[in-house]
């Protein structure tokens, strides 16, 4: 597993998809922080709410596109048939994979700490901001990365076009991060109302962003990303018995 996991990160590090993902990321995120409207120069403000309240849908995007090979490009190629006779379960397989987006998602996660020590160096006093509600966010923002990935994971295993799976990577990843907050303005009645906004990764992220790391919303996390692969899994399992 961890030789297939090495393999998957390396594969990554040299596409090129990685890095116009990776530059669009933090560009983007730095114009919403800094320039645009709200950001750190109109406002005068040193303060990361812009920044935050932007990387998710950045996110939306950069996770599908990371995950949307993963197994798409195995089935079109015919390699998978070649990888699943090889001596790693298929759990071993998912996980390596999976293993291996989630480092990526975290690489560039990393450089966006300038944006911290910037915004911590400008305040006034020096350092006064709230390091918790950043470090909370900042873990809310990898535990969205690790979901949307699961199930852009999950896409890859339901096709053989790596554009169809981007797509749907797209959708679900939409549906979970926003859909079901949506549909839980709908009137369904408050008991139905609640459960579907519990059902919102994004929720969870703005619980997170408050500084307190809650276990149910980590646990939410982990049992978004258990579903997903786990249906991506069972289609493994369909598709080579």
């Amino acid at each position: 597993m961890l030789a297939l996991w090495r393999k998957e990160v390396f594969a990554l590090l040299h596409s090129l998809i990685a890095y116009l993902t990776w530059a669009i990321f933090l560009v983007g995120t730095g114009l919403f922080l800094w320039v645009f409207s709200g950001g750190v120069i109109q406002t005068g403000a040193a303060e990361m709410d812009a920044f935050f309240s932007i990387a998710p849908w950045f996110l939306l995007f950069l996770a599908p596109a990371l995950t949307m090979r993963s197994f798409s490009e195995e089935f079109r190629t015919g390699s998978y048939e070649l990888l699943a006779t090889a001596p790693i379960s298929r759990w071993g397989i998912l996980l390596a994979k999976y293993l291996a987006v989630a480092a990526v998602i975290g690489f560039a996660l990393v450089p966006t700490g300038v944006f911290y020590i910037s915004i911590s160096w400008l305040a006034q006093p020096r350092g006064n901001i709230d390091h918790g509600a950043i470090q909370g966010a900042y873990v809310g923002l990898f535990a969205l990365g690790l979901s949307l990935s699961a199930l852009g994971i999950w896409a890859s295993t339901l096709t053989v076009h790596t554009i169809i799976a981007f797509l749907l990577g797209l959708l679900l990843g939409f549906v979970w991060l926003i859909g079901f907050e949506f549909a839980s303005e709908l009137p369904v009645g408050r008991f139905f109302q609640e459960m579907l906004a519990q059902l919102s990764l994004m929720e969870h992220y703005r619980s997170l962003s408050r500084g307190v790391l809650d276990s149910r919303d980590i646990l939410y996390y982990l049992s978004v990303i258990a579903f997903s692969l786990g249906l991506a899994h069972f289609q493994l399992s369909r598709r080579h018995p």
